[in-house]
């Protein structure tokens, strides 16, 4: 079972019920995404999550870095590359590349995480309805600001740090 969940560093940052909640979200829907302010510990908290469930999925769990995103061709082409995709066909107009990832991952069984939607929030939304359409054995975690759209979309809202502490 392959796996591409980046090592966490710290323990998770919100308590066991929040990873509760995740997990829980993902094996009782297809799209889970969890929203919260920028420095919320979103990723960390899908690293600890994805740990905890990639042995329910017998393809493993595949990760893709979207910080970095900012257009569809290069969204694409960093998830194809996540779930093992090869280059040849990652070249092409966006709706083909969508197809090439859609019958790619018609018979697998694993979760995506897609991390930092948010600056590529439509082109995932759009990506994510295709795919989860044509994939009936993917489960996808997201992290984002705010909800994708996508029907079925689960929303779990992590807290934000605690704000500075005032006297009074």
């Amino acid at each position: 079972m392959a796996s591409s969940i980046p090592e966490g560093t710290t323990s998770p940052a919100g308590p066991e019920t929040e990873l509760g909640r995740i997990e829980h979200a993902l094996v009782t829907g297809r799209l889970t995404t969890l929203t919260g302010t920028g420095g919320a510990g979103r990723t960390l908290l899908a690293i600890h999550a994805a740990g905890r469930v990639r042995s329910l999925y017998r393809d493993g769990v595949r990760w893709a870095d979207l910080a970095p995103v900012h257009d569809d061709e290069l969204l694409l082409a960093t998830v194809s590359e996540a779930v093992g995709l090869d280059g040849r066909s990652r070249r092409g107009p966006v709706q083909a590349l969508v197809e090439a990832v859609c019958e790619h991952l018609a018979e697998m069984h694993l979760l995506l995480v897609l991390d930092s939607c948010a600056q590529v929030r439509a082109g995932c939304a759009h990506l994510l309805g295709e795919i989860l359409t044509t994939s009936p054995g993917l489960t996808v975690l997201a992290t984002s600001g705010q909800p994708l759209g996508v029907r079925g979309e689960q929303c779990v809202g992590v807290p934000g740090p605690p704000g500075p502490r005032t006297a009074g």
